[in-house]
C-alpha cells in the first residue's frame, strides 16, 4: 500500500484500537462541522435577504431626505454655517451588541436615540420654512437608523461568509484527506496482522513436521537396530495383538521419503501439507 495515502504507523493491536478511536472522533467532528456549516448558511441567507431589503429601503429614504434638504435650501437659503455653529451632543448613538451564531462571534449595531439631549436646532426655521426643517430632521434621523442597520447586516454577512468558507474547507479536508487516510491505515494494519498470523501458522506447521520427522527417524533407527539384534537371537518376542514390525518400518520409511512434508498453498491462501503421518493425534498438535 502506498505510504502517502496512510499514516506511518506500526501494525499492532494497540495501534488498531487507536486508529478506530481516532475514526470515531473524526466522524463526530465531521458531523458537528456539517451542522455548523448548515446553521451558518441558514443564518447567512436570512441576513442576505434582510440586507437586500434594507438596501432598497435605504435608497428610497436617502432620496426623500435629500429632497427635503433641497426644499430647505430653496426656502431658507444656505444653512450649512448655521448647522456647523450649533453642533452639540449627538441625539442618536450606536450601541455594539455581541452575538454568537453557531460558534461565530459577530457584532450587531443598534441605533439608540437619546431624548434627554438638548436639540440646538429646535428653533431653526421659525421665521420661514419651519415645517420643511422638521420634515428634513425626521428624514435624516430615519436615514441614520437605516444606515446603522445596513452596516450591521453587511458586517454580519461578511463574517458569516468567511466562517462558512473556513468551515467548508475543514469539512472537505476531513472528508477528502483525513478520513481516507484513516481507512487506509486501518486496512493496512489488518492486512499486516493477517499476514503475520498466516506466517506464524505456517511456521508452527513446519516445526511440527520437522519434529515428527526427527521422531520418525529416531524410531526407525531403533527399529533397525532391534531387527538386527533379532537376527542374532537377542530380539524379544513380539507382543500379542501388535502390528507386524515390517509394516511399521515400511510406514516410517514412507514418512521419511515423503517429500510432501514441504508445504503447498491452496486456493484460499492457507498452507497445508500434502500428506501427514497416519498416527497423528490431536494431542500432538501445537496449534
Amino acid at each position: 500500500m502506498n505510504t502517502e495515502n496512510r499514516y506511518p504507523v506500526t501494525a499492532s493491536l494497540f495501534m488498531l484500537k487507536e486508529i478506530k478511536h481516532r475514526q470515531e472522533q473524526v466522524n463526530r467532528g465531521y458531523q458537528l462541522l456539517k451542522r455548523k456549516a448548515e446553521a451558518l448558511r441558514i443564518r447567512g441567507r436570512q441576513a442576505a435577504s434582510e440586507l437586500a431589503s434594507t438596501q432598497a429601503i435605504l435608497g428610497h429614504i436617502l432620496r426623500e431626505a435629500y429632497i427635503s434638504l433641497a426644499a430647505i435650501k430653496f426656502t431658507n437659503g444656505e444653512s450649512n454655517a448655521l448647522v456647523l455653529e450649533n453642533i452639540g451632543q449627538a441625539q442618536i448613538r450606536v450601541q455594539r451588541i455581541s452575538e454568537n451564531i453557531s460558534g461565530v462571534s459577530t457584532i450587531s449595531l443598534q441605533a439608540l436615540e437619546e431624548t434627554g439631549v438638548c436639540d440646538s436646532m429646535r428653533y431653526a426655521g421659525l421665521g420661514a420654512g419651519g415645517h420643511r426643517t422638521t420634515e428634513a430632521k425626521k428624514a435624516f434621523r430615519e436615514a441614520v437608523r437605516t444606515l446603522v442597520k445596513f452596516a450591521s447586516l453587511r458586517n454580519t454577512c461578511i463574517l458569516l461568509d468567511e466562517s462558512i468558507r473556513s468551515t467548508l474547507r475543514k469539512v472537505n479536508g476531513i472528508e477528502k484527506v483525513i478520513m481516507p487516510k484513516l481507512r487506509n491505515t486501518e486496512t493496512y494494519i489488518m492486512m499486516e496482522m493477517d499476514e503475520r498470523e498466516r506466517e506464524e501458522f505456517h511456521r508452527l506447521k513446519m516445526v511440527k513436521a520437522k519434529k515428527v520427522k526427527s521422531q520418525a527417524r529416531a524410531f526407525l533407527r531403533q527399529t533397525v537396530s532391534a531387527g538386527g539384534g533379532g537376527e542374532t537371537g537377542e530380539a524379544d518376542e513380539a507382543e500379542p495383538g501388535a502390528p507386524p514390525r515390517h509394516h511399521s518400518v515400511e510406514c516410517l520409511t514412507s514418512i521419511l521419503a515423503c517429500s510432501s512434508l514441504t508445504t503447498t498453498t491452496t486456493d484460499s491462501g492457507d498452507f497445508k501439507p500434502v500428506c501427514y503421518p497416519h498416527n497423528w493425534d490431536d494431542d500432538d498438535l501445537l496449534f
